[in-house]
């Protein structure tokens, strides 16, 4: 007679049903079999104790066969023994029930036989010292797994109940219960909650760890106790997984207080011995200081630029177990993942690496590949020729003191909570102990911070700087994700560094200053002015921001360049690239340059475009004749100055091709990866590092002064040579308009183009035209220059204040009568009269050029050498009588062409850097070259733009010359 047991399958569905109802809450999902879940459905089982089993030689049932009258089934089943209702519990907490004596026969009855099942009695035995009932009460077994103190009352050694175990373990003897010790269970994150892993193993973790370091209990005479190494490592991933915090009974506050520096008196470990089986989980507070001490010299920097630095890590299990020392790849210290090689990247020493990924929030919940571990870092190093292993330290971003501050989140390193234990998920703490909440945590953000010392001589243990995140059990089956990061970055002090930096700047600016000051008193002079006013002062202003964006231009290509050149080049690892913080400085000199020079080239622009400028036509009419001569001359001259008044050197657009045809096909880019050494073309396995700031500075500004100085020199030694001049066409083409140009950039100073053709008129046929040439090439004719036998034709002028004034006399008619013309353009009256206003300026400046006014005169000069140094005319005797260089107006001869002073090409240096500022400071910020080279083209063309439009608009007002035949 058998039946299926009740207790068989009612027991295992309710322990299935509880667990169903938590899968529920967690996930709100319940289609799961619950036939998976049954432990054994087909057992079967007697009915009830008055059967017992039976042998059935070769049979494949149970047989339940019934005992007599006031028996019932012995323990093991197949027998009986005599009915008792007497409990041995109920005399003491240390005896057991026992069927047979200690040498196996039977207490009371007689042996088995064919006909009968074996019969026997019971009876209560008391366990022998230093054993203990077990659970079901039936035979003795030795103590907990801890072995116990001696008490002091007695000579024996008594064990714990079953009720007094916690975690698996007899607390009894370890345990303090009269210090009031409480223990916090709280998961600590932005919702605490009561942590069911927590409640089961911090108690005895605690005081496991502790038990001799607890004077109230001595030791027994005969053993010696010692912290159980396990229990102190699950505290210590408790106190990991509370993010240390360090309130009365939390995991760390019962390990700082109690164990790691105990307030009472010790008779067998002090806070000096030596900690074999205790972890430290928090340095000093001196830690900060002894590490950045100058006179620190732990770890002997001795890498190459690709050397590997040895980062090993301490794994432990959730629960204590010491799972060995593994290399930290990124397997161990990242989410992310990875393989060997790109593990290898993470840890190239002076590699600055830096890995990000997306992972569902799915996968952290519940994927084998993530697992809950602990690590404790090291570094491995070499001194000596002996092997040494520092511990490295680890900063928790959430940590959270006592005092509810969060140090760790500030800049200040000194400042900061160092502890040594990390992990990168967290599954277990987060079940509450009702099961009615659940979250995760999980590493967001790990940073390996390594700092060279004294000079890169020695580095500093390396810190592991971790950030935590949390998710809750409603994000799951949601789709989320969740973006983690990994990265490994080396700095050291360059305060020194910094400080050349500002003398640089500061020893650039102040004589930069002092320039300024002499360009502005240059041009108080030229300008003619007897006083100080607020117009000299914003000269004053524009000339210092004009000095100060070459010098900060300057000092920033000059560091950018030192720094790819020594970082690239080094080959032993002393110079790693500035941290973001430190690069603050750098990012000033490159925001102020690229300001600054804008507005040095706005200057410019409205400058050039304002200067006052005639077109002084030497032709006459032709003996006999009414007619005027032809204006097409002019105009013919006056449009082709217009053009090449943006006319450079160095093309910007051409420039812009051949640089970005550097960096983004020859790949040159890559040479402002954060590594040491070059690869211009990695491949796809190839870890490539990120971009710097700093880097890319220095290689496009190579770049692009390379590209600029090839281009100049093709156009000066073979372009204009072979094809063209566009400066010297514009002079041959005065001298064969017989136009010329009479430029006054200040008030009395400016250049002179002399045009005037040699043959005495140039409005004449092609015919006439050729022959004069021919003549000309033939040496038939005068010369072209100003003077007799000369053919310098351009001047550097200075004129004298009473021609100034007399000039503006005349030009103020003539402008006044060119908007009066504007306004009545149906008027032939007014049309006349401008005529005149025209005739009287161009026939004075004639006069005044041809010595034919005695008024106004002026001698021709060659300038000194220090005033070609300094470019500035100084005043000498003139050779006029009765007059001094200080009263006449002066022409120095200009063989230089100085003019172009007057137009873009006098300013190539000025453009080229603030072309060169626009791009490197578009790419500081947006690491992207072609946006930087557009961006670059396009504010070059709106500055082409506007000069060519302020010049045409000066061009008409200040020659007579409709701007609409200036294209």
């Amino acid at each position: 007679m058998f039946v299926l047991s009740e207790q068989c399958s009612t027991e295992n569905e309710w322990y299935f049903l509880r667990y169903q109802e938590h899968l529920k809450d967690l996930h709100g999902n319940t289609s799961l079999d619950l036939n998976s879940f049954r432990l054994d459905p087909t057992q079967c089982d007697c009915a009830n104790d008055s059967y017992y089993y039976g042998v059935n030689q070769g049979g494949g049932s149970v047989l339940c066969l019934p005992c007599t009258s006031n028996y019932v089934r012995s323990k093991d089943g197949f027998g009986c023994t005599i009915s008792s209702s007497a409990s041995c519990n109920s005399t003491g907490t240390n005896r057991v029930f026992g069927e047979a004596t200690i040498d196996g026969s039977l207490i009371s009855g007689s042996s088995a036989s064919s006909s009968q099942p074996r019969i026997g009695g019971s009876s209560c035995v008391t366990c022998v010292n230093g054993t203990w009932p077990d659970l079901d009460g039936q035979r003795c077994t030795p103590c907990a797994n801890v072995t116990p103190r001696y008490n002091g009352s007695a000579s024996s050694l008594s064990c714990c109940t079953a009720q007094d175990v916690q975690d698996g373990m007899c607390l009894t003897y370890v345990q303090d219960t009269s210090s009031g010790i409480t223990f916090g269970n709280i998961n600590r994150f932005s919702s605490p909650t009561p942590s069911a892993f927590i409640q089961q193993h911090l108690t005895a973790s605690f005081y496991l760890c502790r038990m001799n370091l607890y004077s109230a209990n001595l030791q027994s005479s005969t053993r010696t106790l010692l912290s159980n190494a396990t229990a102190c490592q699950v505290l210590a991933n408790i106190a990991a997984m509370q993010f240390y915090y360090g309130l009365s009974g939390y995991a760390y506050y019962l390990y700082d207080t109690y164990i790691w520096n105990p307030q009472v008196s010790q008779t067998v470990w002090t806070a000096v011995s030596s900690r074999t089986s205790i972890p430290f989980l928090a340095y000093p507070t001196s830690y900060y200081t002894e590490i950045s001490s100058s006179t620190y010299s732990w770890i002997p920097l001795t890498f190459t630029p690709n050397g590997i630095i040895t980062f090993k890590l301490a794994k432990y299990s959730a629960t204590g177990q010491f799972l060995g020392l593994v290399d930290a790849f990124d397997s161990y210290m990242q989410l992310c993942g990875g393989g060997y090689t790109d593990g290898r990247a993470a840890f190239t020493f002076g590699t600055s690496y830096k890995r990000s990924c997306n992972i569902r929030a799915d996968a952290l919940w519940s994927s084998p590949s993530y697992e809950t571990a602990f690590f404790d870092p090291y570094i491995v190093f070499t001194q000596s020729g002996v092997q040494q292993m520092i511990p490295a330290s680890v900063v928790v971003v959430n940590y959270v003191s006592n005092t509810g501050a969060t140090p760790n989140k500030n800049s200040d390193e000194s400042t900061w909570a160092y502890h040594r234990r990390f992990f990168l998920l967290d599954r277990l703490s987060g079940l509450s102990i009702d099961n009615q909440s659940a979250s995760i945590h999980y590493a967001k953000s790990i940073q390996i911070v390594t700092t060279l010392s004294s000079g890169g001589a020695y580095i500093r243990p390396p810190m592991v700087i971790v950030e935590y995140a949390e998710l809750s059990s409603s994000s799951i089956g949601q789709g989320n994700i969740v973006q983690v990061s990994f990265q490994s970055t080396y700095r050291t002090n360059l305060d020194t560094h910094i400080r050349d930096i500002w003398i640089a700047v500061g020893v650039l600016s102040g004589v930069g200053i002092l320039l300024a000051f002499a360009r502005t008193t240059m041009w108080h002079t030229r300008e003619g002015k007897e006083i100080i006013d607020l117009h000299t002062i914003g000269k004053l202003f524009l000339y210092i921001c004009n000095i100060l964006a070459s010098a900060f231009f300057v000092v920033m290509a000059g560091v950018s360049l030192w720094w790819l050149i020594f970082f690239k080049r080094q080959d032993a690892v002393y110079l790693v690239i500035p941290t973001s913080t430190q690069q603050i400085s750098f990012t000033v000199l490159v925001v102020v340059a690229f300001i600054l020079k804008t507005f040095d080239i706005l200057h410019l622009i409205i400058r050039q475009a304002s200067m006052d400028i005639f077109f002084i036509d030497w032709e006459k009419p032709k003996a006999g004749s009414l007619n005027p001569v032809s204006v097409w001359r002019s105009y013919f001259v006056a449009n082709e100055f217009h053009e090449i008044q943006t006319f450079r050197r160095i093309n910007p657009t051409l420039q812009l091709f051949f640089l970005l045809f550097l960096l983004k096909v020859i790949n040159l880019e890559n040479v402002a990866t954060v590594q040491s050494g070059v690869n211009l073309f990695p491949s796809s396995t190839d870890y490539v590092p990120e971009y710097n700031g700093i880097l890319r500075v220095g290689i496009a500004f190579s770049m692009w002064l390379g590209t600029a100085i090839i281009q100049y020199l093709v156009y000066i030694a073979f372009y204009q040579r072979f094809f063209e001049d566009s400066i010297l066409n514009f002079i041959d083409l005065c001298s064969v308009s017989n136009i010329s140009v009479f430029i006054l950039a200040d008030n009395q100073y400016g250049y002179y183009i002399h045009g005037r053709s040699p043959h005495g008129t140039t409005d004449v046929n092609m015919r006439d035209m050729l022959v004069n040439l021919e003549r000309e090439a033939n040496q038939m004719s005068g010369t072209r220059g100003l003077q007799a036998k000369s053919e310098e034709q351009t001047f550097i002028i200075k004129i004298d204040r009473p021609f100034r004034i007399q000039y503006d006399v005349l030009l103020q008619s003539y402008q006044n009568r060119m908007l009066t013309n504007t306004t009545q353009k149906n008027s032939e009256q007014e049309s006349e009269a401008l005529m005149r206003s025209y005739k009287n300026l161009n026939e004075f400046l004639c006069s005044f050029i041809d010595h034919a006014s005695p008024t106004y005169n002026y001698i021709v000069r060659d300038r000194f050498f220090i005033e070609k140094i300094l470019n500035y005319e100084f005043p000498v005797a003139s050779e006029l009588t009765g007059t001094t260089g200080a009263s006449g107006s002066i022409f120095f001869v200009d063989p230089e062409k100085s003019f172009r002073q007057a137009m873009f090409a006098g300013h190539e240096n000025s453009l080229l850097m603030w072309n060169m500022a626009i791009f490197l400071f578009i790419d500081y910020f947006a690491f992207n070259y072609v946006l930087a080279g557009i961006i670059t083209y396009i504010l070059n063309l709106i500055a082409v733009k506007m000069r060519q439009s302020l010049g045409r608009r000066n061009l008409a007002k200040k020659t007579l010359i409709d701007k609409r035949f200036l294209i």
